[in-house]
Protein backbone atom coordinates (compact mmCIF):
# COMPACT_ATOMS: atom_id res chain seq x y z
CA UNK A 1 0.00 0.00 0.00
CA UNK A 2 2.82 2.42 0.82
CA UNK A 3 4.56 1.66 -2.45
CA UNK A 4 1.32 2.19 -4.42
CA UNK A 5 0.81 5.54 -2.70
CA UNK A 6 4.35 6.61 -3.56
CA UNK A 7 3.84 5.64 -7.20
CA UNK A 8 0.63 7.68 -7.35
CA UNK A 9 2.31 10.70 -5.74
CA UNK A 10 5.31 10.48 -8.09
CA UNK A 11 3.07 10.28 -11.15
CA UNK A 12 0.95 13.21 -9.98
CA UNK A 13 4.09 15.31 -9.56
CA UNK A 14 5.30 14.38 -13.03
CA UNK A 15 1.93 15.39 -14.47
CA UNK A 16 1.98 18.66 -12.52
CA UNK A 17 5.50 19.36 -13.83
CA UNK A 18 4.35 18.65 -17.41
CA UNK A 19 6.88 15.83 -17.72
CA UNK A 20 4.14 13.37 -18.64
CA UNK A 21 0.53 13.83 -19.64
CA UNK A 22 -2.56 12.67 -17.81
CA UNK A 23 -3.08 9.98 -20.45
CA UNK A 24 0.44 8.66 -19.90
CA UNK A 25 -0.16 8.58 -16.15
CA UNK A 26 -3.33 6.54 -16.70
CA UNK A 27 -1.45 4.16 -19.01
CA UNK A 28 1.24 3.57 -16.38
CA UNK A 29 -1.37 2.84 -13.72
CA UNK A 30 -3.18 0.43 -16.05
CA UNK A 31 0.09 -1.40 -16.72
CA UNK A 32 0.76 -1.68 -12.98
CA UNK A 33 -2.74 -3.03 -12.37
CA UNK A 34 -2.35 -5.60 -15.16
CA UNK A 35 0.97 -6.74 -13.72
CA UNK A 36 -0.59 -7.16 -10.28
CA UNK A 37 -3.50 -9.15 -11.70
CA UNK A 38 -1.10 -11.38 -13.63
CA UNK A 39 0.88 -12.05 -10.45
CA UNK A 40 -2.15 -13.12 -8.47
CA UNK A 41 -2.66 -16.82 -7.91
CA UNK A 42 -5.39 -18.62 -9.81
CA UNK A 43 -8.54 -19.85 -8.13
CA UNK A 44 -7.30 -23.44 -8.12
CA UNK A 45 -4.01 -22.48 -6.52
CA UNK A 46 -5.79 -20.45 -3.85
CA UNK A 47 -8.09 -23.40 -3.11
CA UNK A 48 -5.09 -25.72 -2.86
CA UNK A 49 -3.41 -23.32 -0.44
CA UNK A 50 -6.54 -23.20 1.72
CA UNK A 51 -6.74 -27.00 1.75
CA UNK A 52 -3.08 -27.21 2.76
CA UNK A 53 -3.61 -24.78 5.63
CA UNK A 54 -6.63 -26.77 6.79
CA UNK A 55 -4.50 -29.91 6.69
CA UNK A 56 -1.77 -28.27 8.75
CA UNK A 57 -4.36 -27.09 11.27
CA UNK A 58 -5.81 -30.60 11.50
CA UNK A 59 -2.35 -32.04 12.10
CA UNK A 60 -1.82 -29.58 14.94
CA UNK A 61 -5.30 -30.31 16.32
CA UNK A 62 -4.70 -34.05 16.12
CA UNK A 63 -1.42 -33.69 17.94
CA UNK A 64 -3.14 -31.63 20.61
CA UNK A 65 -5.90 -34.22 21.02
CA UNK A 66 -3.31 -36.97 21.24
CA UNK A 67 -1.47 -35.10 23.97
CA UNK A 68 -4.72 -34.49 25.84
CA UNK A 69 -6.16 -38.01 25.67
CA UNK A 70 -3.38 -40.53 25.13
CA UNK A 71 -0.15 -38.80 26.11
CA UNK A 72 0.05 -40.46 29.52
CA UNK A 73 -0.31 -43.91 27.95
CA UNK A 74 2.81 -43.51 25.80
CA UNK A 75 6.27 -44.09 27.22
CA UNK A 76 8.60 -41.11 27.54
CA UNK A 77 10.85 -42.37 24.75
CA UNK A 78 7.84 -42.82 22.49
CA UNK A 79 6.73 -39.24 23.13
CA UNK A 80 10.16 -37.91 22.25
CA UNK A 81 10.31 -39.97 19.06
CA UNK A 82 6.82 -38.87 18.03
CA UNK A 83 7.61 -35.18 18.44
CA UNK A 84 10.96 -35.51 16.66
CA UNK A 85 9.21 -37.26 13.76
CA UNK A 86 6.66 -34.44 13.59
CA UNK A 87 9.48 -31.87 13.55
CA UNK A 88 11.37 -33.77 10.86
CA UNK A 89 8.32 -34.25 8.64
CA UNK A 90 7.37 -30.60 8.97
CA UNK A 91 10.88 -29.51 8.02
CA UNK A 92 10.94 -31.88 5.05
CA UNK A 93 7.56 -30.59 3.87
CA UNK A 94 8.78 -27.00 4.16
CA UNK A 95 11.86 -27.76 2.07
CA UNK A 96 9.71 -29.39 -0.62
CA UNK A 97 7.34 -26.41 -0.68
CA UNK A 98 10.27 -24.00 -0.94
CA UNK A 99 11.48 -25.70 -4.11
CA UNK A 100 13.81 -28.38 -2.80
CA UNK A 101 17.48 -27.91 -2.07
CA UNK A 102 17.72 -25.16 -4.68
CA UNK A 103 14.99 -23.14 -2.97
CA UNK A 104 16.31 -22.99 0.60
CA UNK A 105 18.92 -20.76 2.22
CA UNK A 106 18.04 -17.95 -0.17
CA UNK A 107 17.37 -14.32 0.68
CA UNK A 108 14.63 -14.18 -1.96
CA UNK A 109 12.62 -17.43 -2.20
CA UNK A 110 12.10 -18.88 -5.67
CA UNK A 111 8.77 -20.49 -4.75
CA UNK A 112 5.43 -18.69 -4.93
CA UNK A 113 4.24 -16.58 -2.02
CA UNK A 114 1.59 -19.12 -1.05
CA UNK A 115 4.11 -21.96 -0.87
CA UNK A 116 6.51 -19.83 1.14
CA UNK A 117 3.79 -18.95 3.65
CA UNK A 118 2.86 -22.58 4.15
CA UNK A 119 6.52 -23.56 4.43
CA UNK A 120 6.96 -20.93 7.15
CA UNK A 121 4.01 -22.38 9.07
CA UNK A 122 5.51 -25.87 8.87
CA UNK A 123 8.89 -24.62 10.08
CA UNK A 124 7.29 -22.94 13.08
CA UNK A 125 5.48 -26.21 13.79
CA UNK A 126 8.85 -27.98 13.60
CA UNK A 127 10.36 -25.59 16.15
CA UNK A 128 7.44 -26.07 18.54
CA UNK A 129 7.58 -29.85 18.14
CA UNK A 130 11.33 -29.94 18.77
CA UNK A 131 10.95 -27.79 21.87
CA UNK A 132 8.28 -30.20 23.07
CA UNK A 133 10.53 -33.18 22.36
CA UNK A 134 13.38 -31.72 24.39
CA UNK A 135 11.02 -30.73 27.21
CA UNK A 136 9.70 -34.30 27.27
CA UNK A 137 13.22 -35.73 27.28
CA UNK A 138 14.23 -33.48 30.20
CA UNK A 139 11.00 -34.09 32.11
CA UNK A 140 11.75 -34.84 35.75
CA UNK A 141 14.87 -32.69 36.04
CA UNK A 142 15.01 -30.26 38.92
CA UNK A 143 15.05 -26.49 38.58
CA UNK A 144 14.63 -24.70 35.27
CA UNK A 145 16.76 -27.15 33.28
CA UNK A 146 13.75 -28.38 31.31
CA UNK A 147 12.63 -24.87 30.35
CA UNK A 148 16.19 -23.85 29.45
CA UNK A 149 16.79 -26.87 27.23
CA UNK A 150 13.38 -26.70 25.54
CA UNK A 151 13.52 -22.97 24.80
CA UNK A 152 17.07 -23.15 23.44
CA UNK A 153 16.16 -26.13 21.25
CA UNK A 154 13.14 -24.26 19.92
CA UNK A 155 15.30 -21.19 19.28
CA UNK A 156 17.90 -23.15 17.32
CA UNK A 157 15.26 -24.84 15.15
CA UNK A 158 13.46 -21.52 14.64
CA UNK A 159 16.71 -19.89 13.49
CA UNK A 160 17.36 -22.82 11.16
CA UNK A 161 13.82 -22.53 9.83
CA UNK A 162 14.25 -18.82 9.13
CA UNK A 163 17.53 -19.45 7.34
CA UNK A 164 15.91 -22.20 5.27
CA UNK A 165 12.90 -20.10 4.26
CA UNK A 166 13.05 -16.45 5.41
CA UNK A 167 9.64 -15.16 6.48
CA UNK A 168 8.01 -12.79 8.93
CA UNK A 169 6.48 -15.77 10.74
CA UNK A 170 9.95 -17.24 11.14
CA UNK A 171 11.16 -13.95 12.60
CA UNK A 172 8.31 -13.97 15.12
CA UNK A 173 9.07 -17.56 16.12
CA UNK A 174 12.76 -16.75 16.54
CA UNK A 175 11.95 -13.71 18.67
CA UNK A 176 9.52 -15.64 20.89
CA UNK A 177 11.89 -18.54 21.47
CA UNK A 178 14.73 -16.07 22.01
CA UNK A 179 12.80 -14.24 24.72
CA UNK A 180 11.82 -17.56 26.31
CA UNK A 181 15.46 -18.65 26.29
CA UNK A 182 16.61 -15.42 27.91
CA UNK A 183 13.93 -15.61 30.60
CA UNK A 184 14.66 -19.23 31.44
CA UNK A 185 18.45 -18.90 31.42
CA UNK A 186 18.55 -15.71 33.49
CA UNK A 187 16.03 -17.15 35.96
CA UNK A 188 18.31 -20.14 36.40
CA UNK A 189 21.51 -18.13 36.77
CA UNK A 190 20.51 -14.94 38.59
CA UNK A 191 18.32 -13.75 41.42
CA UNK A 192 14.83 -12.53 40.63
CA UNK A 193 15.85 -8.92 41.38
CA UNK A 194 18.95 -9.09 39.19
CA UNK A 195 19.06 -6.53 36.36
CA UNK A 196 20.66 -8.98 33.96
CA UNK A 197 17.38 -10.27 32.62
CA UNK A 198 16.32 -6.80 31.52
CA UNK A 199 19.78 -5.98 30.19
CA UNK A 200 19.88 -9.17 28.15
CA UNK A 201 16.42 -8.53 26.72
CA UNK A 202 17.43 -5.01 25.70
CA UNK A 203 20.56 -6.39 24.06
CA UNK A 204 18.41 -8.93 22.19
CA UNK A 205 16.15 -6.11 21.04
CA UNK A 206 19.18 -4.11 19.92
CA UNK A 207 20.30 -7.14 17.90
CA UNK A 208 17.00 -7.07 15.99
CA UNK A 209 17.44 -3.35 15.37
CA UNK A 210 20.95 -3.98 14.06
CA UNK A 211 19.88 -6.77 11.72
CA UNK A 212 17.02 -4.68 10.36
CA UNK A 213 19.23 -1.60 9.92
CA UNK A 214 21.79 -3.69 8.05
CA UNK A 215 18.99 -4.93 5.76
CA UNK A 216 19.70 -8.55 6.65
CA UNK A 217 16.08 -9.47 7.35
CA UNK A 218 13.35 -10.39 4.93
CA UNK A 219 11.10 -7.68 6.41
CA UNK A 220 12.88 -4.74 8.01
CA UNK A 221 9.71 -3.31 9.55
CA UNK A 222 9.12 -6.58 11.41
CA UNK A 223 12.68 -6.50 12.72
CA UNK A 224 12.22 -2.98 14.03
CA UNK A 225 8.88 -3.89 15.58
CA UNK A 226 10.18 -7.02 17.29
CA UNK A 227 13.31 -5.25 18.46
CA UNK A 228 11.36 -2.34 19.91
CA UNK A 229 8.87 -4.53 21.75
CA UNK A 230 11.60 -6.76 23.21
CA UNK A 231 13.76 -3.78 24.20
CA UNK A 232 10.85 -2.05 25.97
CA UNK A 233 10.00 -5.28 27.80
CA UNK A 234 13.62 -5.43 28.92
CA UNK A 235 13.60 -1.81 30.05
CA UNK A 236 10.39 -2.31 32.00
CA UNK A 237 11.71 -5.45 33.72
CA UNK A 238 15.10 -3.98 34.59
CA UNK A 239 14.13 -3.01 38.14
CA UNK A 240 11.40 -3.88 40.59
CA UNK A 241 9.35 -1.04 42.02
CA UNK A 242 9.46 2.65 41.22
CA UNK A 243 12.66 3.70 39.49
CA UNK A 244 13.65 6.26 36.89
CA UNK A 245 15.60 3.59 35.07
CA UNK A 246 12.47 2.11 33.54
CA UNK A 247 10.97 5.28 32.02
CA UNK A 248 14.42 6.63 31.24
CA UNK A 249 15.48 3.60 29.24
CA UNK A 250 12.06 3.39 27.58
CA UNK A 251 12.39 7.01 26.49
CA UNK A 252 15.92 6.30 25.25
CA UNK A 253 14.54 3.47 23.11
CA UNK A 254 11.97 5.89 21.71
CA UNK A 255 14.66 8.45 20.88
CA UNK A 256 16.73 5.71 19.23
CA UNK A 257 13.74 4.87 17.05
CA UNK A 258 13.51 8.51 15.97
CA UNK A 259 17.23 8.57 15.12
CA UNK A 260 16.85 5.43 13.03
CA UNK A 261 13.80 6.93 11.36
CA UNK A 262 15.93 9.81 10.10
CA UNK A 263 18.22 7.26 8.46
CA UNK A 264 15.74 4.61 7.30
CA UNK A 265 12.35 6.39 7.05
CA UNK A 266 10.36 3.35 8.11
CA UNK A 267 6.93 4.16 9.54
CA UNK A 268 7.32 1.54 12.27
CA UNK A 269 10.25 3.51 13.69
CA UNK A 270 8.44 6.81 14.06
CA UNK A 271 5.40 5.07 15.56
CA UNK A 272 7.62 3.11 17.92
CA UNK A 273 9.49 6.24 18.95
CA UNK A 274 6.28 8.07 19.74
CA UNK A 275 4.97 5.06 21.68
CA UNK A 276 8.19 4.82 23.70
CA UNK A 277 8.11 8.50 24.65
CA UNK A 278 4.42 8.28 25.56
CA UNK A 279 4.91 5.19 27.74
CA UNK A 280 7.85 6.80 29.53
CA UNK A 281 5.96 10.04 30.15
CA UNK A 282 2.87 8.27 31.47
CA UNK A 283 5.04 6.15 33.74
CA UNK A 284 6.83 9.17 35.19
CA UNK A 285 3.55 10.98 35.77
CA UNK A 286 2.00 7.92 37.42
CA UNK A 287 5.00 7.20 39.67
CA UNK A 288 6.24 10.66 40.64
CA UNK A 289 3.22 12.98 40.66
CA UNK A 290 -0.09 13.06 42.46
CA UNK A 291 -1.87 12.71 39.13
CA UNK A 292 -5.31 14.20 38.82
CA UNK A 293 -7.00 16.19 36.06
CA UNK A 294 -4.50 19.06 36.20
CA UNK A 295 -1.48 16.92 35.33
CA UNK A 296 -3.48 15.06 32.70
CA UNK A 297 -4.59 18.36 31.16
CA UNK A 298 -1.01 19.64 31.05
CA UNK A 299 0.20 16.49 29.29
CA UNK A 300 -2.75 16.66 26.90
CA UNK A 301 -2.07 20.32 26.14
CA UNK A 302 1.63 19.73 25.48
CA UNK A 303 0.76 16.83 23.21
CA UNK A 304 -1.74 18.94 21.29
CA UNK A 305 0.82 21.72 20.81
CA UNK A 306 3.48 19.31 19.57
CA UNK A 307 0.98 17.64 17.24
CA UNK A 308 -0.14 21.00 15.87
CA UNK A 309 3.44 22.09 15.26
CA UNK A 310 4.20 18.86 13.42
CA UNK A 311 1.09 19.17 11.25
CA UNK A 312 1.90 22.79 10.39
CA UNK A 313 5.44 21.86 9.36
CA UNK A 314 4.24 18.92 7.27
CA UNK A 315 1.58 20.98 5.52
CA UNK A 316 3.84 23.97 4.99
CA UNK A 317 6.76 22.04 3.49
CA UNK A 318 6.31 20.46 0.06
CA UNK A 319 7.30 16.78 -0.31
Amino acid sequence: MVREHRVDVALERLVASAVISGEQRAAVLRAVDEQERAGRASGGRVAAEIVAYVGAALVAAGLGLFVDTAWAQVAQSGRVVLLVVVAGCATWGAVVLAGGCAGVFRRAPIASAGRVRLAAVLLVLAAVAMAGAVATAFDGHHGDATAVAASIAGLLVAILGYLLVPSVLGMIATACFGVASILSVTSELFDVRSPWQGITLMAFGALWFGLASARLLVAEWAGYLLGGVIAVIGAQSLTVGESLWRPGLTALIGVSCFVLYVLRRDAVLVLGGAAGIAVALVQVVADYTAGGPVIASVVLGIGALVLTAGVVVLVGRPG
